[in-house]
């Protein structure tokens, strides 16, 4: 009788530590979701900081190119490469450019910082943009600051 009380136990002992496993197992899988969620968030804050940050650089390189001449041969060589580096770190991460001369206005994505005259069919069109904005991941990072025919 004793071996059969003992085998009993035994198996009631396994039965308990095998549920006390399937739950350790539920809630590491509960805590790793959990974990990979904070870190997913943090990640996307941290890469929308980096574009914040590269966005003005970006903005000033744009401004410089426009005031070179055509001598300048081997600084547009660099700057074409910095905007290569810079437009395949956006590719990279995601980041598209809004702009668009000649596009209707979309108040979720452009600010209209002007209004020109208009009596023709373009009512409502963006005629220049004064700064490109961006979107990542269909979230507006910074909206295209237009001047638009009314």
């Amino acid at each position: 009788m004793n071996k059969e009380f003992s085998l009993i136990k035994f198996l009631e002992r396994v039965t308990y530590l095998e549920e006390k496993f399937s739950c350790f197992l539920s809630e590491s899988k509960k805590s790793f979701n959990q974990d990979s969620k904070k870190i997913f968030i943090l990640k996307e804050a941290l890469i929308n900081e980096i574009i914040l940050e590269l966005i003005p650089i970006t903005d000033s390189m744009e401004m410089f190119s426009k005031s070179f001449d055509i001598n300048q041969t081997g600084e547009i060589e660099i700057m074409v490469l910095i905007f290569k580096l810079i437009n395949k770190f956006y590719l990279k991460f995601n980041v598209k450019q809004i702009s668009g001369i000649g596009i209707n206005f979309n108040s979720e994505i452009h600010e209209a910082i002007g209004l020109y005259p208009t009596n023709s069919k373009k009512k409502g069109t963006i005629k220049t943009v004064l700064q490109t904005g961006y979107i990542r991941n269909k979230k507006l990072i910074r909206p295209a600051l237009v001047i638009v025919y009314n």
